[in-house]
């Protein structure tokens, strides 16, 4: 471990910290440097919307948030609690993959691709976490996640496999599944790229909703409409650092950075 996963920290507890909060953050693949000093934070029930090309390291930051990826230095925490290792005196120490688990569960993630299980209904791939992990009732989680279905939209279609869904039923299908822990904080990775355009509306409905609901959330995407309607926050990142941060409309309107002017005169039609 580095000197910077060494640094003692006595910042106090309270309910207006930051849901997240990223401190110097380096993460390397090998000889390649992804991150390389991700400082920001996300305030609880905020819409927080990172940007950049394909490469910049959006996707490998948002794997850190919950541990998916190991960090290499800096300091990374959630609701106040660091990710992945625990403090005694002035050093951290590695959490235990079960521990890391529990804190994983309180964490919903959604990815590119939907990932559900092919072999279950479109409500047991909702309900089969809670039951397994939580050891629910499986009559309790059939109903909680009927009611996650109904709330995505999809109630009709509880009992479809994913093969019977299309790609947006599916993502919403996912978005219900990550739901049904009932987690803190929200992660999506680019939930539409992956869908035809007709189907990417639906989706994004979904996910404003969660955005009123007070969700916290941290969202890599493409979708610069959904970023400045519902986006609380937005970073542009390049090349592992943090170019240029604010105000969604603020930044896709009037951009300070050079690199950030550059990279939205592509994206923006």
């Amino acid at each position: 471990m580095t000197d910077k996963l060494s640094k003692s920290d006595t910042t106090p507890q309270h309910a207006s910290d930051p849901m997240v909060r990223a401190e110097g953050v380096h993460k390397s693949f090998g000889q390649a440097e992804v991150l390389k000093g991700i400082d920001l934070e996300v305030k609880r029930g905020q819409v927080f919307c990172l940007i950049g090309p394909s490469g910049s390291g959006k996707s490998t930051f948002l794997r850190c948030i919950n541990h998916l990826e190991k960090i290499n230095a800096g300091r990374l925490y959630v609701a106040d609690e660091l990710v992945g290792y625990h403090q005694k005196g002035d050093k951290l120490y590695e959490l235990r993959d079960r521990e890391v688990s529990m804190k994983r569960r309180e964490i919903g993630m959604v990815f590119q691709r939907f990932n559900l299980f092919p072999h279950m209904t479109a409500v047991e791939n909702v309900m089969e976490a809670p039951v397994q992990v939580r050891g629910a009732k499986k009559a309790d989680a059939r109903h909680h996640a009927m009611t996650l279905l109904e709330r995505v939209g999809l109630a009709d279609r509880a009992g479809h496999y994913p093969s019977q869904l299309s790609g947006g039923q599916q993502q919403r299908v996912a978005i219900a599944r990550a739901l049904a822990m009932d987690p803190k904080l929200m992660l999506f990775d680019e939930p539409t790229s992956a869908l035809d355009p007709e189907l990417v509306g639906d989706v994004l409905d979904v996910m404003r909703d969660l955005a009123e609901s007070g969700m916290t959330m941290v969202v890599v995407t493409h979708e610069m409409g959904f970023a400045r309607e519902v986006g609380d926050s937005l970073v542009f990142i390049d090349g592992g650092v943090v170019v240029e941060s604010g105000n969604p409309r603020d930044v896709l309107t009037n951009p300070q950075h050079e690199r950030t002017q550059l990279f939205l005169s592509k994206v923006l039609h």
